[in-house]
Order: structure tokens, then sequence, then C-alpha cells
């Protein structure tokens, strides 16, 4: 469901999980905030990771597709009465960038972290952007989407940073820290 500058979606169980719960897409300055509520978390104290994975549906996932993930979010802490919820601000993203339709997007809320498990198996799901007038959730909500006339992000689901200020940055500090140093050096001499 969206209105202006909001979209709420539905995170379905998957994998007979029980879990469920809404994401809430809202415009804020600067960025999109992602605000996740969870219902049916068995086990209160867990940390459960989420985050955006990009270029396939719930569906897919569910099956094992392997889909990348592209955008991470806030852990969810479950509570006691099994709710448990996380809000993320997605710095440099519109809320069009999410939802274009030239790059399948989902949100995916994982089990309890195991040990040996790299990424734990997903136990509810949300197709972000789906096609127009597509059945997203199990309980056949209908979704329509609005075609972006905004540039989409990038295959990596953030907004594209050059290199040279991750290179430069850290090139000037060790400069800098070598001219401290040998000034140390040469003033004890």
């Amino acid at each position: 469901q969206q209105s202006d500058g909001t979209k709420e979606l539905e995170l379905a169980e998957q994998n007979n999980s029980g879990v469920s719960g809404t994401a809430t897409l809202r415009e804020a300055d600067g960025g999109v905030e992602v605000t996740l509520n969870m219902r049916g978390l068995p086990e209160a104290g867990v940390e459960h990771i989420n985050h955006f994975h990009g270029g396939g549906r719930c569906a897919d996932y569910e099956a094992g597709e392997d889909i990348p993930i592209t955008i991470p979010l806030t852990t969810v802490i479950a509570n006691q009465d099994g709710t448990g919820s996380a809000t993320t601000t997605l710095p440099d993203v519109t809320l069009d960038q999410l939802l274009d339709q030239r790059q399948e997007r989902i949100i995916v809320f994982h089990a309890k972290q195991e040990e040996g498990v790299a990424v734990p198996p997903p136990i509810a799901c949300a197709d972000v952007n789906p096609t127009p007038g597509e059945t997203t959730t199990k309980t056949e909500r209908t979704v329509v989407a609005k075609e972006s006339t905004e540039a989409p992000l990038p295959k990596s689901g953030g907004p594209v940073v050059s290199w040279a200020p991750s290179v430069l940055l850290p090139a000037a500090v060790l400069v800098l820290g070598f001219g401290v140093l040998a000034f140390a050096v040469l003033r004890r001499r």
C-alpha cells in the first residue's frame, strides 16, 4: 500500500516459520526510513538479521535461489511477546529508486544465527517492487506499483560511490602521519 512518500509491505512467513510482519518505507530527510515490525518470533532475545536482496522474488529465495544481499538493515531483537522492530535510514536513496521496476528487490528476515551457518534461512519475506497487479503474499494481497522516473539504483543496491574519496583520504592520513613521525624523529636529534 503506497501513499504520499510511504509504502507499506507485508512480510509473509517462509519455511512454515509462523513469523510475519510489516515493512514501512518512508521518505525521510536525505533518504528512506525502513521500519520493520515483526510478530511470531519464536525466542526472546534472539537477534535476527535482515536486508534487501536484489534480483529475484520471495518465492525464488524460499526455493533456494541465491539472490545477493544489496542493502543491510538494522538487526531486530525478539521481545518476550514474540514481537520485534527496528528502523534503518538509507541515506541518498529515494523511495522511487527502491520501488523501481527495473530491478526486482525483496526484504528478507532471517532465522536465528547458528554456528557454522553463514546466512540463516529466511523466515519472512516481502517483494518490494512486484509487477503491477502481482500477488505478493499468502494473504492474496495485490500491490499496485508505479513506474519510477528516476535513475535506478546500481546493482549493489546503494548509491554509486566514487573510488577517489576512499583512496585519497587514507593516503592523505598516511602522509600526514609520516610527516608528524619524521618531525618527531628529527626534533629528538
